[in-house]
């Protein structure tokens, strides 16, 4: 009788797992909405932007983007750009707000344990931007000033490790940091020097420090696969190091105006 019982109950099993559906993966969901949905920077020129002209998206990540979108579904307008910021990019991935993220996103340790990356598309570096009648001349010297962060970024995470004296003040997102700083609330601010010369293109009377506290990879971010296979990533990093390898970045730099 239990003999029975227990091949009643291994028979219901399987009959119930094989009226699952089988989840979609990531690559799926995309493939299958044919659709690409990136969580970009709107305030970040060159990277990511509203453009004056045209009211749309654009930039180097927009850019990279839409070669991706033209890889995986043949045309580079099927993607969907929705806008994100330093501390809301990992949720946007984890909660599926969007499929990937590229948004001047670097690889870091820390974010790792949240998300995964794609292999580096750019590597942008960190520094600080002064007035041109500042008297900092190096990192050393905001040790006693005031600087200004975006919340969130390795550039506040590298400042508060390599110079903890310093006063920092931060703010959510680029813009907001900008026009602090344009008002005079900080001595300096820090970030990617990718992200300070788009601020340099539109403004005087300020200048970058020349040197680099940190070597910032930029990649895609997207959510972890439940397996050890993601096929997602996978596929992302084959195409980057396509990009790199057919001229495509380099184009890209020149486009944008970065050595």
């Amino acid at each position: 009788m239990k003999k029975l019982l227990s091949l009643l109950i291994l028979f219901v099993l399987l009959l119930t797992s094989c009226g699952k559906k089988k989840e979609e993966t990531a690559l799926e969901k995309i493939l299958n909405r044919d659709l690409l949905i990136v969580g970009v920077k709107t305030d970040a020129k060159p990277f990511g932007f509203i453009s004056e002209t045209t009211g749309e998206n654009a930039g180097f990540d927009i850019d990279v983007a839409r070669y991706v979108a033209q890889d995986l579904l043949g045309s580079e307008r099927k993607v969907k750009f929705v806008g994100v910021d330093a501390s809301s990019r990992i949720e946007a991935i984890t909660s599926e707000q969007v499929d990937i993220v590229i948004a001047t996103m670097s690889i870091d340790q820390q974010r790792q344990l949240f998300i995964d990356f794609s292999k580096p598309y750019y590597i942008a570096g960190q520094t600080a931007l002064i007035k041109e009648d500042s008297d900092v001349k190096t990192f050393a010297d905001l040790a006693r000033k005031t600087t200004i962060v975006v919340l969130g970024t390795t550039a506040e995470k590298n400042l508060r490790r390599i110079i903890p004296t310093a006063k920092i003040i931060g703010y959510k997102t680029n813009k907001e940091a900008f026009q602090a700083f344009e008002n005079g609330i900080g001595d300096a601010i820090s970030n990617d020097d990718t992200i300070l010369s788009g601020f340099l293109i539109n403004h005087s009377g300020y200048k970058m420090l020349r040197n680099r506290i940190s070597r910032e990879p930029y990649a895609i971010g997207l959510k972890k696969s439940e397996t050890d296979d993601n096929e997602l990533k996978r596929l992302l990093d084959i195409i980057i190091t396509r990009m790199h390898k057919d001229g495509t970045i380099k184009e890209l730099k020149n486009k944008w105006q970065l050595k």
